[in-house]
């Protein structure tokens, strides 16, 4: 049954060559061998307040104007919600390095894990918001815990992936599913200790905002279509797996995947041009919080990723966004070409610090 593209899975996958893991009920799951690939291994905008649609300045379109009649946009409470997630995210950092004090795992180890959750996640037909917070859960333990073992970190995985899914899927799944797509290697029991674990250390809070949540803002705020919602999606997951973003706040990979959809897709991609700043219009600026040049870095970094993911070793995500069900995003021809090559060669490095 088709779910949609946003957040979305369908079980025609005919068309590539993916993997598509189910529970135990409807199909096998693939079993990777997770475990042995282990073994070798520009400023921001801060206001004080958001300010009112009755005060915005000239330039800045009131997003929310047409939302009054509307319960579930709640369009009087919808500034404070995200003056709320970004006072969240920026009380719940993942810092720069957060592997750094641990002595048998690495952040190639760590992006392996994320593949293979992605995949997974991918095959259960979970949420995006599911995968998202899965790799938040992921990367708050192991910056708590310091001490985890190479034999574990599969473990990690799946019990975050457990735990995310019971936040956020409207059907629970079952834990012996779980068990099953690590082939035995964990038994429910261990899966259950573990998930406790992760809880204490993260003090049970699972409110992290993700980017998911700041991407459907600012789509709106861009009057964007679909199709760069999807794309933009697409580079959250790419940034997710890749350990330098890790540290960026959720809103600004998020904000920095849409800033590089609306080049690749407003512009002309043969065209080696460069940044656009006129892409971030005031109106994206001010529901941000950032401007053009604070998101280049960040923006030139993705751009990277996506170019690179035909090549790249670890395949989940690139597959996945190849099929139909996400517009083939993944082989867009603007993700390759003199467009995305100028992005990734032009460098700012006066805004290269996340402190700019």
């Amino acid at each position: 049954m088709f779910r949609g593209a946003d957040g979305d899975a369908s079980k025609n996958m005919d068309q590539v060559q993916l993997k598509k893991p189910t529970v135990p009920s409807k199909e096998a799951a693939p079993k990777r061998d997770v475990l042995g690939a282990l073994q070798n291994c520009g400023a921001i905008v801060k206001p004080s307040t958001i300010i009112r649609p009755a005060k915005l300045l000239a330039g800045i379109n009131d997003i929310d104007a047409k939302d009054g009649g509307s319960l579930v946009l709640v369009s009087e409470y919808v500034n404070d919600i995200y003056d709320y997630l970004y006072r969240l995210e920026a009380e719940q950092p993942i810092r720069k390095n957060h592997l750094a004090g641990h002595s048998e795992i690495n952040h190639k180890m760590r992006a392996i894990l994320i593949d293979w959750v992605n995949e997974m996640h991918w095959g259960f037909q979970f949420t995006a918001e599911t995968f998202q917070l899965a790799v938040a859960i992921i990367d708050r333990y192991m910056q708590a815990v310091q001490n985890t073992e190479r034999s574990n970190l599969q473990l990690v995985g799946v019990t975050a992936l457990f735990i995310a899914a019971k936040y956020e899927e409207m059907v629970r799944q079952k834990i012996k599913d779980f068990v099953f797509i690590t082939e035995g290697t964990y038994s429910a029991s261990e899966i259950r200790a573990m998930e406790l674990q992760i809880l204490r250390a993260i003090d049970f809070n699972l409110s992290r905002p993700l980017p998911i949540h700041f991407l459907r803002r600012y789509t709106k705020a861009a009057g964007a279509h679909h199709e760069h919602h999807i794309m933009s999606k697409y580079f959250v997951e790419l940034a997710s797996v890749d350990y330098d973003l890790a540290s960026r706040k959720p809103s600004e990979v998020a904000a920095a995947a849409l800033f590089l959809s609306l080049h690749l897709l407003n512009a002309n991609h043969r065209a080696g041009t460069g940044f656009n700043d006129q892409l971030w219009t005031p109106t994206l600026a001010h529901y941000s919080r950032y401007t053009a040049a604070h998101l280049r870095p960040i923006t030139r970094q993705i751009a990277e990723l996506a170019r690179e993911a035909p090549q790249a070793q670890l395949q989940a995500i690139h597959k996945k966004h190849q099929c139909w069900q996400f517009f083939e995003i993944a082989i867009r021809p603007e993700l390759s070409g003199p467009l995305i090559n100028s992005i990734v060669g032009q460098k700012n490095y006066f805004c290269d610090s996340p402190n700019v």
